[in-house]
């Protein structure tokens, strides 16, 4: 664990009162206002110390597996400010050492900042560019943030979140708190977690929803167990006895949790192009929802087409779909 920070003080630039170089020769001479009481020669004095804190940042290394650190100097001042300078600082990367490499992603944007004193949390908005960042990435600019973050006496927890949503931080599925206790800096990806999730497909006939509990890994670096959920039931069932609920192209932009409803939102080009007509649009609709609410938390599905809600009377689709679905429990074979 890196030594903690220590207050040093640091003198501003002295300003000469006068400085008139003249070359003489292979010489140059230096004047300076003269002490007429004491007859010699004095440099102004000092301005007011300013006080600074010295911080390690935290960053990948370039070349070889692990992590080290950049120690640099941060103001004294208030503690929203601090921490705006700390984020800043890893934002904008490495600068004295060459061995070290970015932890900030090109293109990612923090959207907003919060301090919450009493609880010694920072919460940090980032923009919709985290969704499209590769794991190995996310781990590094986590690990950066929260163990740069930290040095500072006053921060002990972060909180991460996509977008202006503060009801649902990355990560909840685990721990939505990262500290240093549950935030590793690794070079490489760690496994994901195994977890067992139950999935609807309907049967061969069409007439009942049939559970097929699978061991799936979770990977809360990527996204919620509600998204591994909808990968798996495109991928089809595994046991004999029961259909796809998902046609060979299915496909999906995002899977998002707000409150108690997860927000699928479909491509147009899947959507457009389903032919299977009303009933298989209804199983996989009710696999779909089935399954997503049979996961904490979830109590309704909401269906997107490109981020866009669905009319009622949107010619594409044979259900209303305007509005959150909630669980059948009817529809399931006992």
């Amino acid at each position: 664990m890196p030594a903690k920070k220590k207050t040093r003080i640091k003198w501003g630039n002295v300003a000469l009162v006068a400085v008139i170089a003249l070359a003489v020769g292979v010489g140059a001479f230096f004047f300076f206002a003269p002490n007429e009481e004491e007859g010699v020669f004095l440099l102004p004095e000092p301005p007011p110390a300013g006080e600074y804190v010295m911080i390690d940042f935290h960053f990948p290394r370039l070349s070889e597996d692990g992590w080290d650190t950049e120690s640099r100097q941060i103001e004294l001042a208030d503690q929203s400010v601090m921490i705006h300078a700390v984020i800043s600082g890893v934002a904008a990367g490495p600068y004295r050492t060459a061995m070290l490499a970015p932890s900030f992603p090109a293109g990612l944007a923090v959207l907003s900042i919060e301090f919450a004193e009493a609880a010694a949390r920072v919460d940090i908005g980032f923009s919709e560019t985290f969704n499209g960042i590769s794991a190995s990435q996310r781990i590094n600019l986590i690990g950066s943030l929260v163990y740069t973050l930290t040095e500072l006496d006053f921060v002990s927890d972060l909180r991460f979140f996509v977008g202006e949503d503060r009801e649902n931080p990355l990560f909840a599925d685990s721990d939505p708190l990262r500290r240093r206790g549950n935030t590793s800096l690794l070079a490489e990806v760690p496994p994901p977690t195994p977890r067992l999730i139950t999935l609807y497909f309907p049967d061969e006939q069409m007439l009942w929803l049939r559970a097929e509990e699978r061991s799936i890994a979770v990977d809360a670096l990527i996204g919620g167990a509600y998204v591994f959920a909808v990968e798996a039931l495109f991928a089809g069932p595994s046991i004999a006895g029961l259909s796809p609920s998902f046609p060979a192209n299915a496909s999906f932009n995002s899977v998002q949790q707000f409150d108690n409803v997860v927000f699928v939102d479909f491509t147009s080009d899947f959507v457009n192009s389903m032919t299977g007509g009303s009933s298989a649009e209804f199983w996989m609709i009710y696999s779909l929802v089935n399954t997503l609410t049979g996961l904490s938390g979830v109590q309704s599905v909401q269906i997107l087409v490109d981020g866009q809600a669905v009319a009622a009377d949107d010619a594409r689709f044979h259900m209303d779909l305007s509005s959150p679905i909630e669980r059948n429990e009817d529809l399931i074979e006992d």
